[in-house]
């Protein structure tokens, strides 16, 4: 039997996808050296989209072949291709949770852990009774009953990855430059078109085209941190209260936070642990707030939180963890320094208020606590000298 396909459309196509990744991979070497969740998840979307593109084309080159070599070949690459693009779509959904929003809930976690699981095992079911496809006497692939169910969890794990994006961006907090058209138009094109029109291969290659745009906008949103602290920086900030002040569905309180004795830190232990003190402060008030806001580091020693809340208890609340969390910090790390703060907060007045006059006016409220600790540990005050 003919197969219905154009092997060489497919060889062009996929190996587009492959020399994309390569460049994807050439050019962001930096990034996954970080390793940080967001960046495991993504290089793991990278590597099974490098992967797909190869199985692909030795997959389509086995249909039809007699022998039993073919028919094991196109079982296993079928499989896999099965299986990578659910995962990728699995992997992309944690990229975005660990990116947008820190990290993913137990809950949400455990539930997608057992829709991929469920996807797994029809896969392996499988191979012992076509479900989800079927190799016939002549080698070539055809779609049987569970194809569509398979394909549905493709996409109700592309519909999850929609509902995380739009609830952080519903929370005006962590929402950063990242707009998730450029993952799933893609992937939605290139599923449609392959589940319509079989003997088209464009699957793994939509694949790396979503990977790319994805890392466009992860290169973009680079202008907006902080290099030492990976925070969020001042330029961010102004974009984020200009967006606060245009729209009325946002309220937002300011937390600022300044180090008291910085000046200490450097000039007895040098401008490196002066450093490390500024990255473990970051570290301690992106714990404490969580997704509740934004940390930026607004200069030097002092940072900036832009709570998405004008609740006087949650603004309470986060003080209070902040100030415990650099106390447990001080109780239990072994650095050569300790890390106090001073804090002020105000809540943005849309209707009077500036950016710049809001920023004066949590300035001036965290320089009154610092003045208050300083008359209290007066011989840590050496701004003066």
């Amino acid at each position: 039997m003919e197969p219905l396909f154009n092997l060489e459309s497919i060889y062009v196509a996929n190996v587009i996808g492959i020399v994309l990744i390569a460049v994807m991979i050439v050019c962001n070497l930096w990034r996954f050296q970080t390793r940080s969740r967001a960046d495991r998840n993504l290089l793991m979307m990278m590597f099974l989209a490098l992967v797909s593109c190869i199985a692909d084309p030795i997959s389509y080159t086995m249909k039809g072949l007699p022998g039993s070599l073919p028919r094991f070949v196109v079982y296993a690459t079928s499989t896999w291709l099965f299986a990578a693009n659910m995962l990728a779509v699995f992997f992309w959904v944690r990229f975005l949770s660990f990116h947008l929003n820190g990290g993913m809930p137990r809950r949400s976690r455990i539930v997608l852990d057992v829709v991929v699981s469920f996807g797994l095992v029809l896969l392996v079911i499988n191979l012992f009774t076509p479900i989800v496809f079927s190799i016939d006497e002549d080698n070539l692939y055809s779609r049987t009953n569970l194809y569509f169910l398979y394909l549905a969890i493709d996409y109700l794990l592309v519909v999850n990855s929609l509902v995380i994006y739009f609830k952080s961006k519903a929370k005006g907090g962590f929402l950063k430059f990242f707009p998730i058209w450029v993952y799933i138009v893609p992937i939605i094109i290139g599923g449609v078109v392959q589940s319509l029109f079989y003997g088209i291969s464009v699957i793994p290659t939509s694949i790396a085209v979503s990977i790319a745009g994805v890392l466009a906008s992860l290169q973009n949103e680079m202008i907006y941190h902080d290099q030492l602290t990976g925070l969020f920086n001042r330029s961010y900030m102004h974009y984020l209260l200009a967006k606060f002040i245009k729209s009325p569905k946002f309220n937002v309180t300011g937390i600022m936070i300044d180090l008291n004795g910085f000046k200490h830190i450097n000039d007895e232990f040098g401008h490196a642990v002066g450093d490390d003190a500024l990255v473990m402060s970051a570290r301690i008030l992106k714990s404490a707030v969580g997704n509740a806001g934004s940390v930026i580091r607004y200069a030097g020693d002092e940072f900036i939180i832009l709570l998405n809340t004008q609740d006087d208890a949650v603004v309470e609340n986060c003080i209070a963890k902040i100030r415990e969390y650099f106390d447990k910090f001080n109780a239990t790390e072994s650095k050569p320094y300790s890390l106090f703060v001073s804090i002020g907060s105000h809540k943005l007045d849309k209707k009077t208020e500036t950016a710049d006059t809001f920023i004066n006016v949590i300035d001036d409220r965290m320089y009154e606590d610092k003045k208050a600790f300083y008359a209290a540990h007066a011989g840590m005050d050496r701004r003066k000298r």
